[in-house]
């Protein structure tokens, strides 16, 4: 269970970026946050797994996974906790991956560090990931730069990836975003059987 109790963040300049926002987030019950453009639910995404941009920190509140305080925790300690724990796709899939890495090198490395699988094994995973996404062209994508991708590509991937890791919570910042209507609604049915 996720408990983010009061949470308050700041920008380096002192402004208030996020107030006062509480909820709680369970296993196997979807959870939305809504609110204007520049309200600060990527803010409050970002703070709850650890990935504010420079300067920017938690004022007051306390983010809680299975009572554990995530904010407390060294950032080494708290990557363990992501991916396997605490899912996420970001916003944006132009940013989620290393430019000057194939795809199918950063899901093998991801699969091998999160779920300790030998090469061979992950890269078997990777194509069957890619298949759960509808994407087809499993070899070109596993050989391409993410350059070489379109958005809605990188979106599948990053959902894919997350997936795989079994995470008992995930979070998701406009997670359709890049995607066609054809492709959201399968991957909508795909977020919610998980």
């Amino acid at each position: 269970m996720l408990e983010v109790k009061h949470l308050t963040v700041r920008s380096k300049e002192g402004r208030p970026l996020v107030r006062d926002v509480s909820f709680t987030l369970t296993p196997g019950e979807p959870l939305g946050l809504t609110g204007a453009s520049g309200s600060g639910k990527t803010t409050i995404i970002k703070a709850v797994m650890g990935i504010l941009p420079y300067g920017c920190a938690i004022e007051a509140g306390e983010i809680l996974l299975d009572g554990l305080s995530l904010e407390k925790l060294p950032a080494r300690e708290r990557r363990k906790y992501c991916g396997t724990v605490l899912g996420f796709i970001p916003q944006s899939p132009m940013t989620a991956f290393d430019p000057h890495m194939r795809i199918g090198a950063q899901m093998v490395q991801t699969f091998r560090l999160r779920l300790n699988l030998p090469k061979d094994k992950a890269l078997t995973l990777a194509r069957e990931q890619l298949l759960a996404v509808n994407l087809e062209d499993v070899e070109r994508i596993l050989n391409s730069f993410p350059s070489q991708l379109s958005g809605g590509m990188l979106q599948r991937l990053m959902i894919a990836a997350a997936l795989m890791c079994q995470p008992s919570l995930l979070v998701a910042d406009e997670a359709t975003t890049a995607i066609d209507a054809c492709n959201r609604i399968g991957l909508m049915r795909e977020l919610k059987s998980f």
